[in-house]
């Protein structure tokens, strides 16, 4: 028998898998960004791979973003996103639409 941890139960112990992460971007003045700060060091973007927004719930919390797939001068492939409605940026793992219809097609 396992004696009791005295560990609370319940939803508080479960984690947002995919959740994004605050990460500090620099954009061009119309919001496209220029570099992120990955692992303590800003990385110049070399490619925006693809772009997309998204706005819904806007009869509740409305959601306002603006995605974009990045490769990095390092050649790592990132997703940001832009919250339109509290101005902060994201970090988010997460397959363009081109991505997931390539990976379809495959």
């Amino acid at each position: 028998m396992v004696p009791d941890s005295r560990t609370p139960t319940g939803a508080g112990r479960f984690r947002r898998l995919n959740g994004p992460r605050p990460v500090a971007v620099e954009a061009t003045p119309r919001g496209t960004p220029t570099a992120v700060l990955w692992l303590g060091v800003y990385q110049p973007v070399a490619t925006v791979l693809d772009t997309w927004r998204i706005d819904d719930e806007w009869w509740r919390d409305e959601i306002a973003r603006r995605y974009f797939a990045l490769e990095l001068a390092s050649g790592r492939h990132v997703t940001v996103y832009h919250d339109l409605v509290n101005d902060a940026w994201y970090a988010q793992e997460y397959a363009s639409p081109k991505e997931n219809a390539k990976q379809k097609r495959a």
